[in-house]
């Protein structure tokens, strides 16, 4: 379930809008104006942002300046959804890059269909990227990829080459106990304290569910596996669950392999690997 921002000083336009979206499959979370937005931005993870425009405090153009000044909201769809009709006001929103412009009063079955396709849009663009420019990680799709071309390349060498597969431990307590948002930003921080521990020239990919695959060349297995108990040793990572401002922990653990030197299926060991953290249950 996708989760939908809705900024908006009016009750009255918040609730519609707000009913509207839940009735099309959507959470919902509201904010009074652009302050609240950004509080609440803070803390929960959100698929997409809709906003007036006309607001106290920040209004929606400052809004929209202060979410896109965050690289971790490059990849998150930005909508206007305002009472200003005029030409000038559409054009400026659609200069400044935001997703859409919608003029009210939208009907239940448009607002529908332009969010999904703001969000289907922005998942689209996320297949171009090599790498995620929120959390600086490898896509999936960009590991596999390099992943055939370092084993070949390593064995061809007899060079050593190291894959090293990090799970969120509790990562399903997580969903299962607060939800699939706090999860998701569980694994974002994860990755950004992967990232900060590996070289700039090791791959280093979220693979979802809470699971990240690194792969480490000239490094032979034991080199790695120690490389991975440190980052087990040091890991310290808990996030604020809003409703009760409970400090919830984020664990971890890790499988280790050497793919080279060696005639083993690389691919079957990274599958493998991956299986050992997903989400069961």
């Amino acid at each position: 379930m996708k989760t939908v921002l809705v900024v908006e000083d009016s009750n009255t336009s918040r609730d519609v809008t707000s009913h509207f979206l839940q009735q099309g499959g959507f959470r919902v979370l509201e904010a009074e104006d652009g302050e609240d937005a950004l509080n609440i931005l803070r803390s929960r993870h959100v698929d997409l942002i809709l906003t007036d425009i006309m607001m106290p405090n920040l209004d929606g153009w400052g809004l929209y300046r202060e979410i896109r000044a965050d690289k971790s909201f490059n990849l998150t769809p930005f909508v206007f959804l305002s009472v200003l009709d005029e030409i000038d006001d559409q054009v400026k929103g659609l200069t400044l890059g935001v997703d859409d412009y919608l003029v009210k009063p939208v009907t239940p079955m448009q607002l529908i269909a332009r969010v999904n396709t703001a969000l289907m849009r922005s998942e689209r663009l996320e297949q171009y990227f090599y790498r995620n420019p929120v959390t600086d990680l490898e896509t999936e799709q960009y590991f596999y990829q390099r992943f055939n071309q370092e084993v070949d390349r390593c064995r061809a060498a007899q060079q050593p080459l190291s894959l090293v597969v990090i799970g969120i431990g509790n990562y399903v307590s997580l969903v299962r106990g607060h939800a699939d948002w706090f999860a998701e930003s569980a694994a974002r921080e994860a990755g950004s304290l992967i990232r900060e521990k590996t070289r700039s020239y090791d791959v280093v990919a979220d693979m979802g569910q809470g699971r990240f695959a690194a792969l480490l060349p000239n490094v032979k297995a034991e080199k790695a596996k120690t490389w991975a108990e440190r980052l087990n040793q040091e890991w310290d990572l808990s996030l604020v669950w809003p409703e009760t401002e409970q400090n919830i922990a984020v664990d971890i653990g890790f499988t280790c392999d050497d793919l080279s030197p060696g005639d083993d299926n690389a691919l079957a060991i990274l599958k493998k690997n991956l299986g050992s953290f997903e989400r069961k249950w």
